[in-house]
């Protein structure tokens, strides 16, 4: 078998993949199995019934000739059946497979944590997503067919030399000598194709994406022209290696069809110029005519698939490390549904002691901090540019782990995952409500993206509530469809300041016991960003807040102010 992966082979990574399917998914595979086996099978019958009748035609009396040719007609005909059939059951396993790895991918991308979603771009997601699982899922069912095409080249093999002797054994030969050489020569070719169209696949969707982030840029800077030019270069270069995968791929089957006619004919001509009476192999003739013919689809098939497998390298390795990370992450859950669960609540506030972080590369952001954030207050944390600010607001979330400290709220600590009692398991997001410093809107209406993440069907009245202590209600009302208003792929209809505002809509929606708000304001006037917190800051008492910002004037209406400043949180009031 050929190595594909680091290190597996053909066979291991059909088993690998396999273990991955559900049961129903197993019973369609077994349902292919089952008509793959019986596929050869009647491919052998039909070329063993014609062989015979065309190699008698001539002596046989015409009524058997029909009932022996309605016969071949008859099997045909049973064979394109069971081909159809097995297409149908093929594709339907195929897309379900699809369906249910992109469906994992897609919630490991979501949960895994920070440092790792940040390894990526989006449209490298969107590629582990779609591109890797749909590739994968295709070679899993060209590994099967590819093996009952051996199968089937085998039988073929020991009908020719069983049926024609020396004749069939030298035509066998022939065969696998071309397959072998045309496919060695193709192979190393194939994998270095697959690899650079998948990174050209990931440069063409992020082009796409700059273009469409830096719409506003291109249209009124005369620069653009160096942008379409990289643009223009990168599907060159991607274009370049899809005509090279085509013609190697293409090529090949049509070199090996030719190269076998060609040489059929070839030989005939010499034998009729060495004065060789033709009539006298007449059924050799035949024989092999009718093997080619039958044969040769079968070789390039088998050429194709063991190309494909090569080509599809690169999707699977990155495929086999997602997976295998998605199914660490569920093992740790099952491991966590052992332990014993609590309510995390915030009725005294968040203690964070002798919290230390650093990044994998080296940098320095926290060290030796201690701080309280009192329950029903609102607290701000300013600081310059750089200082770590939001990278305190992610350690608050769990989103990143310290290499030291605790976070307690109240006395459950997110660090180490235990409160007073001992370990147990608890889940902040229930009683947090976070804003982001970019904030993301999808295309949908300004209702659902309000109450997006929310169960059920949106509650109306409560998105205009949330809107107008936002204070984006008055632009809203006066949309073409208010509240139902289209808002464009992030929110492209809106200003930056109606964006940063229905974001805050969306987390005023949820019940929180903490509000936690990165720089949430910084797109809005002042004017604006202090009437918008004038309706925010009436919470606190019953609600916490905890706000990053670099507006003094906002600081100053909290409660309590710490400052980011050379790795310590100073407080300042």
């Amino acid at each position: 078998m050929k190595k594909l992966a680091k290190g597996l082979t053909n066979w291991e990574m059909i088993r690998y993949l396999v273990k991955l399917l559900q049961r129903r998914q197993k019973r369609l595979l077994g349902l292919f199995l089952v008509l793959g086996i019986l596929s050869p099978a009647v491919d052998l019958l039909s070329i063993s019934a014609v062989l015979p009748v065309l190699r008698d035609a001539s002596g046989i009396s015409p009524d058997k000739t029909f009932t022996r040719m309605a016969f071949l007609g008859g099997i045909f005909l049973l064979k394109g059946a069971f081909d159809l059939l097995r297409i149908r059951i093929s594709n339907h396993f195929l897309q379900d497979v699809v369906c249910e790895w992109s469906v994992k991918i897609y919630d490991l991308y979501g949960r895994e944590e920070l440092l790792e979603h940040n390894k990526r771009s989006s449209v490298q997601q969107i590629a582990g997503i779609r591109t890797d699982t749909e590739v994968c899922a295709d070679l899993l069912v060209t590994s099967i067919i590819r093996i009952f095409r051996m199968v089937t080249l085998a039988g073929y093999f020991f009908l020719a030399s069983y049926v024609e002797r020396w004749t069939g054994v030298g035509l066998c030969l022939l065969v696998a000598a071309s397959v072998t050489v045309l496919f060695s020569f193709c192979r190393r070719h194939i994998l270095r194709y697959g690899e650079k169209k998948r990174k050209g696949d990931i440069r063409i969707a992020a082009m796409i994406s700059i273009a469409y982030g830096l719409y506003k840029e291109m249209k009124t800077d005369s620069r653009s022209e160096k942008l379409l030019g990289q643009f223009g270069q990168v599907m060159s270069e991607h274009t370049k290696v899809q005509k090279e995968y085509m013609r190697m791929t293409q090529g090949v089957s049509v070199l090996f069809q030719s190269l076998l006619q060609a040489g059929m004919f070839f030989l005939l001509a010499f034998m009729i110029m060495a004065g060789t009476n033709l009539f006298t192999f007449w059924a050799d003739i035949i024989f092999c005519i009718t093997f080619l013919a039958q044969i040769a689809p079968n070789v390039v098939f088998f050429v194709t698939d063991s190309n494909k497998i090569q080509y599809g390298r690169k999707s699977y390795e990155i495929f086999q490390e997602n997976m295998n990370r998605y199914l660490r992450m569920k093992e740790e859950e099952k491991r966590q549904e052992q332990i014993r669960e609590r309510q995390i609540t915030l009725t005294e506030g968040i203690r964070i002691e002798h919290l230390t972080f650093r990044y994998p590369n080296g940098t320095k952001v926290l060290e030796d901090v201690s701080a309280e954030i009192p329950a029903g207050c609102s607290t701000a944390i300013i600081g310059d540019s750089g200082t770590g600010k939001t990278t305190f607001l992610d350690l608050l979330l769990g989103l990143l782990e310290p290499q030291a400290g605790s976070i307690r709220y109240d006395d459950y600590d997110i660090v180490k995952k235990q409160d007073s009692q001992g370990p147990c398991r608890g889940q902040i997001g229930r009683i947090v409500s976070y804003i982001p410093q970019i904030v993301y809107l999808n295309g949908d209406t300004i209702c659902r993206n309000v109450s997006f993440l929310s169960a059920g069907n949106a509650d109306e009245e409560k998105v205009v509530e949330c809107l107008k202590r936002a204070r984006v209600w008055g632009e809203v009302k006066k949309l073409p469809d208010g509240i139902h208003t289209l808002i464009g792929e992030n929110g492209t209809t809106l200003s930056g300041g109606q964006r940063q505002r229905v974001a805050l809509a969306r987390a005023l929606y949820k019940e929180f016991e903490l509000l936690i708000m990165d720089e949430a304001t910084s797109a809005l006037d002042r004017k604006t960003a202090m009437a918008v917190m004038d309706s925010v800051f009436p919470v606190k008492g019953d609600k916490t807040l905890l706000i990053v910002t670099h507006r003094l004037e906002l600081a100053n209406e909290c409660d309590v102010i710490y400052k980011i400043e050379d790795h310590k949180l100073i407080k300042i009031k």
